[in-house]
């Protein structure tokens, strides 16, 4: 008996440190799950005031991620002056506008058709333009720029030339590009808003001409000057005088550019005067916008004033297969100090577009209706349909 109690006693006094040490543990994990308790309490707090606080833009968020992407139509791609922007140009710190290797393959395919009210023309079908442009690279500063157009088997090349870009501010084109006179002459073919460039532009513009091309490009300031042989294209005017011609644009903002040019030249082996003296000015892109030049003209003793305006506007559209529609209106006028009235010339052209990829592809409609007195010209009505790529 003596001895149960014994081991009884010892028992109770080896367990009691155990059980003291047991609930101490106990209560320091109750006091651990207590803080844990107010830290949750403080981070769910925490989350219903930045949800307060941000709920406005969780669901802007939101309707942006579920919203449907915009048409490209409906895509602002102006980014600088129209006039700073013409194909004649080619942008001075951008070497990939060429799609170096392998070289980039452009190709511009007109048909048209001519009505005319004058019954001793020809009604007519054609392919107006067939070009296909070839750029390449050859080193980081050297690039190059074929054109052709099958059409005109005897004068095929258009803008051609070795473009050399080791000056950052100042570009040098050796070979056939458009001389720098002219806003119209210098817009793509492929971005005018009309069937044709006007009459105005054909009669006093230089389009391209063999001979050494400069062009100094800022931000809000375009510089160009060329010398070339004066003959238009590939022809090389019977004279020793040179063709001198200058132009500077302005564009205060993207949608507003102004800009004036110059020509100085002499023309056949009598070395007649050819001058031309020009202000253009223009507001919007080529899809939607006015645009408007002046020529003053010398040709021999001869002295011609002369301008056109013209204003379209590009409609977007819901439909799938058509971007805009695209009214189009110009007014030209020539006149001339010898009162040449077969020279001379008032002229409505208005019409409109089907853009089914802006101007990539589109179909044309435009009526010329003669102003002039005594009916020199005729009316006539163009179609043409156009694809680009």
């Amino acid at each position: 008996m003596w001895r149960l109690v014994s081991f009884l006693a010892a028992t109770l006094i080896l367990s009691q440190p155990a059980m003291i040490q047991g609930m101490a543990l106990e209560d320091e994990l109750r006091a651990e799950l207590a803080r844990m308790r107010e830290q949750i309490k403080r981070v769910e707090a925490l989350l219903v005031r930045l949800e307060k606080e941000h709920a406005g833009e969780a669901r802007a968020i939101v309707q942006a991620a579920e919203a449907p992407p915009p048409k490209p139509s409906s895509v602002l791609k102006l980014r600088q002056a129209p006039a700073l922007n013409t194909p004649s140009m080619l942008p001075p710190s951008r070497p990939e506008s060429y799609a170096k290797t392998p070289p980039r393959f452009d190709v511009l395919l007109q048909m048209r058709g001519d009505h005319f009210r004058d019954p001793e023309k020809i009604d007519t079908f054609f392919f107006r333009k067939a070009e296909l442009g070839i750029k390449g690279h050859i080193s980081r500063n050297v690039d190059f720029s074929v054109e052709l157009d099958p059409v005109r088997p005897d004068d095929p090349f258009r803008r051609t030339y070795i473009r050399l870009t080791h000056l950052n501010r100042l570009h040098v084109k050796l070979g056939l590009e458009k001389a720098p006179i002219g806003l119209e002459e210098l817009t793509s073919n492929a971005q005018i808003p009309f069937v044709n460039r006007s009459e105005v532009n054909d009669r006093f513009a230089r389009a391209e001409d063999l001979g050494v091309h400069l062009e100094s490009h800022w931000d809000r300031w375009l510089f160009q000057f060329s010398v070339t042989n004066g003959g238009r294209r590939l022809l090389r005017d019977d004279n020793k005088q040179k063709d001198i011609t200058g132009r500077v644009v302005w564009a205060p903002r993207p949608w507003l550019s102004l800009g004036m040019a110059t020509l100085q030249g002499k023309a056949g082996p009598e070395r007649l005067e050819r001058d031309r003296y020009n202000a253009e000015l223009k507001l919007g892109s080529n899809l939607t916008g006015f645009q408007s030049e002046f020529y003053r003209a010398r040709d021999a003793n001869v002295w011609s004033s002369a301008f056109y305006s013209g204003a379209y506007w590009a409609i977007p559209t819901q439909k799938s297969w058509l971007t805009h529609f695209q009214p189009v209106i110009r007014y030209e006028h020539i006149d001339q100090t010898d009162q040449d009235r077969l020279r001379e010339l008032r002229l409505l052209t208005f019409g409109f577009s089907l853009l089914f990829n802006e101007h990539r592809s589109k179909f044309q409609v435009n009526y010329l209706k003669d102003l002039q007195p005594g009916d020199a010209r005729k009316d006539e009505i163009r179609a043409q349909y156009q694809v680009e790529c």
